[in-house]
């Protein structure tokens, strides 16, 4: 039997707000050019095929010879395929493997997301050159089926950003150019899980119907099990099956880094670049907030029944007040070493590394910012959620996560078939900041790999097109989750999910470039 706060703790418990629908590691974006995901984004960072240095490597921008525009798109088509099984708050067994199931395997949890970008550049003088980036270097989307079996860790999550980089560049002399620029980023976050309160058990409900048709007493053997009431007992009444609530918490915020960069002409036909971003840290400020039955109903041990909130907290409340809160999120810094090398007047061989310092993110946290006592409506409210949750502190949320630091490899090439014409392609290998004893339902993420092709089309000496369209695919990988306290040992919730998962992302890409 489950201890009479455990359906709150595991109803409360936020969950982590960074999936991996992007076609980089973690959050990250890297779609930020057709152009360079014709590569894989292998060598962009010693290049300047257009204005998107400004993104790559703005130091590069001293080799563009006039002002130039470049503004685009990138569409990404994710698809998710989840297999396992649960336990509730009260360790009973819920599954998604058969339809005549109050859950599911959540469908496709990964949708469809438009990712666009803007670029300018303009040499100042033969020695500086100034420029402006307008694009999105983090986010994700995704979206379980409201019955999903794993809905109580992780059902929405959407997170969106936007940048604002003016940059610089400085040619130092023929061979070296410097640059870098502020990163001015605002980022808004959702996140949303189920709540099941009330913890049906089919197992129990079984035993009834079983005990029952062999002549026995139903009511006497439930008893047996510890319910008071017996057949009378919530636990088995099927319509307590599936998710009785639904917790949402959302915020945003604003937040500044820097980036520094350097090109190197090594020889005629070689090229070295180097980019440095640095970390970011936010806190998305907004609401938590139950958006279910306007009764909050949970399960009481001591007269096995289904009561409101308020029978287990002295008072006369049957609903949770929205909690202002917080989530503390700091981005990650990354370094990127590239190299281009000029092999024969048709065919540029491209390659990159990029280290992600994703070890920043040891753990994702919702935090409560206001006291919520008093009375709302007339109602008596506790003081903020985290009395219920059993992490105590104001914490209306704790995921263990412990990401690390990770290494992604590229290479790829770009062939000039005639004046008018170039061909690319690429590929990519990148490691995943999830270890699999940490992996989540929000972050099912592994080890990725994709390929890309892609075209330039220069229809004048001001004119190009490019398009690009990339495959990734990650190894298939497990997931075993529990609910944890602040010291990341599990807690007294019973409440799992199990399984495995399959991940692959298509990704198209245009983009037009100007100069003037």
């Amino acid at each position: 039997m489950i201890n009479k706060k455990i359906a709150l703790r595991s109803a409360i418990v936020a969950a982590s707000i960074l999936p991996s629908l992007a076609m980089a590691s973690g959050y990250k974006l890297n779609e930020q050019s057709a152009a360079g995901m014709g590569t894989a984004h292998a060598g962009r960072a010693a290049m300047a095929d257009d204005a998107s240095v400004v993104f790559y490597n703005p130091a590069a921008m001293t080799e563009l010879d006039r002002a130039q525009l470049t503004a685009g798109f990138t569409y990404i088509k994710g698809h998710g395929e989840f297999t396992g099984n649960a336990t509730n708050a009260g360790g009973f067994d819920i599954t998604g493997a058969d339809d005549s199931d109050p859950y599911s395997d959540g469908g496709n949890y990964l949708g469809e997301s438009f990712i666009p970008f803007f670029y300018y550049a303009r040499p100042i003088n033969e020695k500086l050159s100034v420029g402006l980036g307008v694009f999105t270097p983090f986010g994700t989307k995704t979206n379980y089926e409201d019955d999903f079996v794993g809905g109580g860790f992780a059902d929405e999550t959407s997170l969106i950003s936007l940048e604002l980089a003016p940059t610089f560049a400085y040619k130092v002399n023929e061979q070296l150019s410097i640059g870098g620029g502020l990163d001015i980023v605002y980022m808004e976050g959702l996140l949303s899980k189920f709540v099941d309160t009330v913890p049906y058990s089919a197992q129990l409900a079984g035993l009834y119907a079983q005990t029952e048709a062999a002549g026995g007493d139903g009511d006497a053997a439930l008893k047996n099990q510890g319910l008071a009431q017996g057949e009378n007992s919530p636990l088995i009444d099927s319509t307590n099956a599936g998710f009785e609530n639904h917790y949402e918490v959302k915020g945003d915020d604003w937040g500044i880094g820097w980036n520094f960069a350097a090109y190197y002409e090594l020889s005629e036909k070689t090229t070295l670049g180097f980019t440095y971003r640095s970390e970011i840290e936010f806190e998305l400020e907004g609401d938590s907030k139950f958006d279910g039955a306007d009764t909050f109903y949970v399960y009481s041990q001591a007269n096995d029944a289904k009561v409101p909130v308020g029978a287990l907290l002295g008072t006369a409340q049957t609903s949770i007040a929205p909690q202002a809160s917080k989530v503390p999120l700091t981005t990650p810094a990354s370094a990127t070493l590239a190299v281009t090398h000029q092999f024969n007047d048709e065919l540029l061989l491209q390659a990159g590394a990029t280290w992600t310092g994703w070890s920043s993110f040891q753990s994702f946290d919702v935090i409560a910012t206001e006291d919520t006592a008093g009375l709302a409506d007339g109602v008596a409210h506790i003081s903020d959620i985290s009395e219920l949750n059993g992490l105590e502190d104001g914490y209306i949320g704790h995921i263990d996560e412990r990401w690390v630091d990770v290494w992604a490899v590229a290479f790829g090439g770009t062939y000039q078939l005639n004046d008018k014409l170039a061909l690319r392609a690429g590929y990519a290998y990148d490691q995943s900041p999830v270890r699999d004893e940490y992996r989540t339902a929000r972050v099912p993420s592994s080890d990725r790999q994709w390929v890309t092709l892609g075209a330039g089309y220069t229809v004048n000496q001001d004119l190009s097109f490019d398009v690009a369209a990339g495959y990734l695919f990650m190894y298939p990988m497990d997931l075993n989750e529990v609910n944890k306290d602040l010291d990341n040992n599990p807690t007294s919730s019973k409440a799992s999910v199990t399984g495995e998962y399959e991940i692959d992302v298509f990704g198209l890409s245009a983009q037009v470039n100007y100069k003037f």
